[in-house]
């Protein structure tokens, strides 16, 4: 092989290493989490999960030394077969979507973790309980972060949306013509509740997008 040759070969595989050491701009306050076989990807392809936002516990700070690894810490151990404090239905939901099974093993999910990447879209904690909403504006701005700063690193060849806040806010480019969002029906939490003669039942199921 020709040391031209050999350039070329080079230039045309990602530096995996550089991500570790690369200088995020101040404005990308959660780095990304990528697993260690990400540049392989799902069938040849590298996914991004877009999630919708980060919530912390009470006091802590907005600070990058507690925002910059945020993701990663959390995201890290998904890609392990033992996890710790990462099974509720948020977690396992993501799981099912990437394995597409119900009777998945952890391994088997571990395995899929390793080969994608999560981020949220919103750059800003959205409060200290699910049920605290980001900011319309925070999420805006996070897609501004996300097509400047992040896509051009993370290069993915899909871009998973989860959840319709999170497609709704993101409104750079285009869908393709005649995609409808996909709803996960196998992820969604059982049957609803019977209600009660007389009595008025919510439904509390949530279709998963």
């Amino acid at each position: 092989m020709t040391r031209e040759n050999q350039a070329v070969q080079k230039s045309a595989i990602p530096a995996e290493s550089d991500l570790e050491g690369h200088q995020w701009p101040d404005e990308v306050r959660f780095i990304p989490y990528w697993g260690d076989l990400y540049w392989s990807g799902k069938g040849g392809r590298r996914v991004l999960l877009l999630g919708e936002s980060h919530y912390r516990r009470e006091g802590t700070s907005d600070s990058l030394e507690v925002t910059r690894p945020f993701t990663q810490d959390h995201f890290r151990e998904m890609a392990l077969p033992v996890r710790n404090g990462r099974d509720g239905p948020f977690f396992k939901a993501l799981d099912l979507i990437l394995t597409g099974r119900q009777d998945f093993q952890l391994q088997d999910a571990a395995e899929a973790w390793r080969r994608v990447a999560f981020l949220n879209l919103s750059q800003a904690f959205a409060g200290s309980q699910a049920n605290h909403r980001p900011r319309n504006q925070a999420l805006r701005d996070g897609g501004d972060v996300l097509v400047r700063d992040i896509l051009p690193v993370l290069r993915p060849d899909v871009v998973l949306v989860l959840g319709r806040t999170a497609w709704r806010f993101f409104s750079h480019g285009e869908p393709r013509p005649g995609l409808e969002p996909f709803i996960a029906q196998q992820v969604n939490r059982g049957e609803p509740p019977r209600p009660h003669p007389g009595k008025h039942t919510t439904d509390h199921r949530r279709e998963v997008w």
